[in-house]
């Protein structure tokens, strides 16, 4: 889940006036600034080179120990943001710095990583969470690292701007009020780019954006379902209204094989367990867990082929988790189990995190937590209101979106008390 506008991670529904504004800030509103004399020291958790001089600066698509001059283009809190106008003017450069793939990657928001092998993009992804959870990860827990499959073509959900105005199709340039050729993105689905280019061949999206009547700028999100093999287009429409997917089919895989395994090595047993799967989506981290009665919470639904396993172990209970007092209804839907104190609660929110964790925490008396983010900073967060009652057993880090800065955190907490209430 990627809050990144201009990007193909954008997730999230903004009004037309919103996406007018938004194009003003980015492409019309671009003004350059003072440069800034650079040395960096590590990788941020951002994707970004950070420098420790009179000034900390964070700068984009840089590498540990290159010196040079960046484009200040941001200033807050008394540190500055800044980024390369040419990667050729680095005073000193990384022997680990490459040549990326994508000839648009300096311009365009979407990747962080392409400037250097996955395998340093992969090492600092394992350094910054190190750093982030230096001080609640148990010495005798080491990060599990699950690399990705591919590095391209892998995403199966695309959003692209269009503009009107000056007749333009494509990704934000951070340079340009020209859009960038999305069409030659790396890192769609072979599925998603075959969209991608039809939709510019003779301005299809043209025709498409002027069918529908819509504002002079916003954008066109093409996805696949679950089991489907045709993209679905749509326009301005909120992100994932047909229901919320991993963006990547192959690791998404990895990842809910990799619960399967946790449930099955701590809780699979003689007992039956009940699971508490929430913001489960379409269940596809708990659907294969055996010996299990399982409830699946979430506003989103999926339907189409193959997404919902028919078993009699399994429910689906369509709530909003971010209202005042989700937990009432999550009560109210355990009235008629067998016992109402789940034995394993599956967290996997959005990037801000699980609201009311807090009441979570008193009501569940539960023996396991596992929570997926995609944030490590409000796994962070939360990590320190649920290690007050659990101990950290399993950290694992899955990379589902190589390229970018992205990745997801499973960790497995286990409650203090187990062993004497089991």
């Amino acid at each position: 889940m990627f809050p990144e506008t201009g990007t193909l991670s954008c997730t999230f529904s903004i009004s037309p006036v919103q996406i007018d504004e938004l194009f003003q800030v980015l492409c019309y509103n671009h003004i350059r600034m003072e440069n800034i004399k650079f040395k960096i020291d590590h990788i941020d958790p951002l994707g970004q080179g950070v420098s420790r001089g009179n000034k900390i600066a964070f700068i984009e698509k840089t590498l540990p120990g290159e010196t040079g001059t960046a484009e200040v283009y941001r200033k807050a809190k008394g540190v500055v943001f800044g980024r390369l106008t040419n990667p050729d003017n680095l005073e000193v450069k990384s022997p680990d710095r490459i040549k990326p793939k994508c000839p648009f990657y300096y311009e365009c928001k979407g990747c962080q990583y392409l400037h250097t092998d996955y395998n340093n993009e992969i090492s600092f992804k394992t350094e910054s969470l190190n750093r982030i959870f230096s001080r609640l990860l148990p010495k005798s827990v080491k990060i599990i690292i699950h690399p990705a499959l591919k590095r391209f073509e892998y995403r199966n959900r695309v959003q692209v701007h269009y503009d009107l105005n000056i007749n333009n199709f494509g990704l934000v340039s951070i340079f340009s009020k020209n859009l960038i050729d999305a069409s030659e993105c790396l890192l769609p689905s072979g599925p998603i780019k075959t969209v991608l280019k039809d939709l510019y061949t003779n301005d299809k999206w043209k025709e498409r954006v002027n069918k529908k009547g819509s504002n002079p700028r916003g954008y066109i999100e093409v996805y696949l379902k679950p089991g489907e093999t045709v993209p679905e287009v749509s326009i301005n429409r909120p992100y994932a209204e047909g229901g919320f997917t991993q963006i990547n089919n192959e690791m998404g895989l990895v990842l809910s094989n990799l619960v399967t395994e946790m449930y099955n090595k701590y809780l699979y047993g003689s007992s039956k367990s009940l699971v508490l799967d929430i913001f489960g989506g379409n269940g596809n981290l708990s659907k294969d867990f055996n010996n299990a009665h399982i409830k699946v919470y979430d506003r989103h639904t999926v339907t189409g082929p193959n997404i919902r396993t028919q078993k009699e172990n399994l429910q689906y209970v369509n709530i909003d988790l971010y209202i005042r007092d989700p937990l009432n209804q999550i009560k109210a839907s355990l009235k008629k189990t067998e016992h109402s104190n789940p034995d394993l609660v599956i967290f996997d929110p959005p990037r801000a995190g699980v609201k009311f964790i807090d009441s979570y925490l008193k009501y569940f008396n539960t023996s396991y937590i596992f929570y997926i983010s995609c944030d490590p900073a409000t796994l962070k967060r939360d990590t320190m209101r649920i290690k007050d009652k659990y101990d950290i057993m399993e950290m694992h880090l899955i990379d589902l979106f190589p390229g970018t800065r992205h990745f997801e955190t499973l960790i497995v907490f286990r409650k203090f008390d187990f062993f004497l209430s089991s």
